[in-house]
Order: structure tokens, then C-alpha cells, then sequence
């Protein structure tokens, strides 16, 4: 990822600081609203506390964009945990979809074709982590950050 994109993923989350709780609202309303089955995921969660988790884990990844050594170990033990949520390869293009969405929506114009761009590519590179560390999860294999 380029030092721009890294510029624009940065610039637009710090442009919702004061919006970030409702971000994370949308994004889980329009994700239980394409994969309904992600609500029984949830069931017996806090939602206001897990909205807290995925403001403060997008903004750790925003932050580390420039620091993968930081970044890859918190990713990658997501991707091991979701494993044991049940989530499946194919959920991780909803949550693109219901992420990319709630962001969208809370920046409006500012929400640019290259804006989206970077939060693309942001994402593909979390959602890789994530898949191969819980692939490695479910083989077994130990040690696996990335």
C-alpha cells in the first residue's frame, strides 16, 4: 500500500472521530441485514461493547498501516478467533460489503472513488491476514501470524 492511500485511509477515519460509534452501528445493521445468520453470531454479545472492539481494532489498523510487524500478530489472532465464531471465507466479502458501506454513508462526498480505493485495499490486506491465520487455525498449525 502506498504512502498515499495510507494518507487517505487515515485522514477519512480521523475525519469521523466524532462518528466512529455510529459507523460501527451501521456497519453491524447492514451486515446482519445481507447475512442475517451473522445475528446469531452475536446472540449473546454486547453490542455496544463489540462496536467499542471494532472502533478500537479499526483504529489500530489504520494507525499501523506503516507497521506491519505491529499490525500482522493483532490481525491474525482476529482471524484465529473468528474461526471459532464460525465465520466462513466467504463472510469476509459481507463484512468488505457492510464495512465499506457504514463508512461510505458516515463520509458522503468525501467518500471519493479513490478513498474507497484505499479502504479496499486496507481491507483485503486485513481480511488476508485474518483468512490465513485462521486457515492455519484450523489446520492445527501453530505459530502462524500472517
Amino acid at each position: 500500500m502506498n504512502t498515499e492511500r495510507k494518507r487517505l485511509v487515515l485522514e477519512s477515519w480521523q475525519s469521523l472521530a466524532d462518528h466512529h460509534d455510529r459507523v460501527a452501528a451501521a456497519f453491524y445493521e447492514r451486515l446482519f441485514e445481507i447475512a442475517p445468520h451473522g445475528r446469531a453470531m452475536f446472540a449473546r454479545t454486547n453490542m455496544e461493547a463489540q462496536r467499542m472492539k471494532v472502533v478500537a481494532m479499526l483504529g489500530e489498523i489504520v494507525r499501523n498501516l506503516d507497521q506491519p510487524d505491529a499490525l500482522i500478530p493483532s490481525v491474525g489472532a482476529l482471524g484465529r478467533r473468528h474461526v471459532g465464531y464460525g465465520v466462513q471465507g466467504a463472510d469476509y466479502d459481507l463484512v468488505r460489503e457492510a464495512l465499506l458501506g457504514a463508512i461510505g454513508s458516515a463520509l458522503g462526498d468525501a467518500f471519493t472513488r479513490e478513498v474507497r480505493s484505499a479502504w479496499e485495499e486496507t481491507y483485503a490486506l486485513m481480511a488476508s491476514v485474518m483468512k490465513r491465520a485462521g486457515e492455519a487455525a484450523q489446520m492445527g498449525v501453530t505459530g502462524v501470524t500472517n
